[in-house]
């Protein structure tokens, strides 16, 4: 088995998961190292697929596109999460086999700084949009919401929009931790995903103040679905289309 052999079928067994993994294993073959002295392929993809630590299951599960599951296991306590590479690839946006080490070492810094921005981006977006609806409040501000998003709960301002702000902060501080390019991946698209769902809390809160106990649907959809979604699919893809088009360019090919 040649090295080309022995590492693709490697990748193969690994599914899109630890890149470090597949990168330090081309650094092992390109050193030399044959592939008969580092055992079956299958063997050593469980290896370190169990030892790697670089993107932890837990949340790169909502970012992973060779799990055609579209709802996963809940990161944070009971239910589930979405998958948000696995529509991204049924909206043939991507491959099953598109993120890899090769793609993410190839990703401009530009890509993956737009991955480390969107949650402070969402972040900066709760911040704001409480501010503005403190200042409008009477002291009294919407805390819940029924299906119609109509308001039905109301606290103080501190009760009304800190869990917004701290929802949003947090994501975007954990986020900033992330040094190594794949957790840098699968923080940020999860913590994209959480800061704007922070920032629509307050968003609706804001619109609430304002409209009264008018119901707003479509706004409601769109601050707490839509819009998490749409940053999460963005903090993924910008980076992996990127790459994928950095290493087309390397090879001299086009896509």
């Amino acid at each position: 088995m040649t090295s080309d052999d022995f590492y693709g079928a490697v990748r193969s067994h690994l599914r899109g998961r630890s890149p470090q993994a597949l990168a330090d294993l081309r650094d092992l073959l390109d050193s030399g190292v044959h592939p008969d002295d580092l055992g079956d392929p299958a063997e050593y993809a469980a290896m370190v697929s169990d030892s790697d630590s670089a993107q932890p299951v837990s949340y790169g599960r909502v970012w992973d596109p060779a799990d055609p599951s579209i709802f996963v296991r809940r990161v944070i306590g009971l239910g589930w999460d979405v998958n948000l590479a696995a529509i991204a690839v049924r909206l043939g946006w991507m491959r099953p086999d598109d993120l890899d080490a090769d793609v993410l070492s190839s990703a401009p810094a530009e890509a993956m700084r737009v991955t480390k921005a969107l949650p402070l981006a969402g972040a900066a977006l709760a911040v704001a949009a409480s501010a503005a609806a403190a200042a409008c409040s009477d002291g009294r501000l919407p805390s819940g919401w029924d299906l119609a998003f109509r308001p039905n709960r109301f606290s103080g301002r501190f009760g009304a929009l800190a869990p917004g702000v701290a929802f949003s902060a947090g994501a975007a501080l954990w986020a900033a931790r992330a040094t190594e390019r794949g957790d840098q991946l699968a923080r940020g698209v999860y913590a994209s995903s959480l800061a704007f769902l922070g920032a629509g809390v307050s968003i609706l809160a804001l619109r609430s103040t304002r409209l009264s106990d008018r119901p707003q649907p479509i706004a409601g959809v769109t601050a707490l679905f839509i819009g998490p979604a749409a940053a999460g699919l963005a903090a993924g893809l910008i980076p992996v289309r990127a790459g994928l088009r950095a290493a087309w360019k390397e090879a001299g090919l086009r896509g």
